[in-house]
């Protein structure tokens, strides 16, 4: 979280080819920079606790599984509605996404889909504070579209997308090592 900090407030700078500095980052609103799709409902009964592709409604676990889906694989989603409204997550696999989920697809060219991930996901905590509504809160659909987030150019944006998921790795790896652990003792 601290590396992730010092980049994405540019403290941290990657450089190009020849050593020098990248130009100045801008910003663009989610909504202009990707299509933001809201999922569709499945009836409770529809659900099994085994299926081919995993239902994302609005939570961060499944809601069950089902043997349809409604989007393809290696989508970014957030959650639109519950608890856990402004959950970002990545699904590399096709998946139903439910009524209370959001799936960001078809990325404008200049943006690399794993950079948009990690900043997404930094951005979490200000994601789920657009959540609105009391019983069921949720975020609306004008706000995560005009969501500001910030992007270096391309090139950039692909070293700190692989420095990152390097990152990610090497966690997921060791937390792997530390379960392995404590099973054996």
């Amino acid at each position: 979280k601290g590396v992730m900090q010092k980049i994405f407030s540019q403290e941290l700078r990657f450089k190009d080819a020849n050593g020098k500095n990248y130009i100045d980052w801008g910003k663009k609103k989610l909504g202009k920079i990707c299509n933001i799709r809201k999922g569709e409902q499945l009836n409770k009964s529809e659900l099994t606790k085994n299926g081919l592709y995993p239902a994302l409604n609005g939570g961060i676990n499944p809601s069950g599984y089902t043997d349809q889906w409604n989007t393809e694989k290696d989508v970014i989603t957030i959650s639109e509605g519950g608890n856990s409204a402004g959950y970002v997550s990545l699904s590399k696999n096709r998946f139903w996404c439910g009524g209370h989920c959001y799936a960001l697809r078809n990325l404008e060219d200049n943006i690399n889909f794993r950079y948009l991930f990690q900043i997404l996901k930094f951005s979490e905590p200000h994601i789920m504070r657009l959540k609105v509504g009391s019983g069921l809160p949720n975020i609306q659909m004008k706000e995560i579209n005009k969501f500001l987030v910030s992007f270096p150019e391309i090139e950039e944006q692909k070293k700190i997308a692989n420095f990152l998921s390097s990152l990610d790795s090497k966690i997921e790896i060791v937390n792997i090592q530390i379960e392995n652990t404590k099973s054996f003792k």
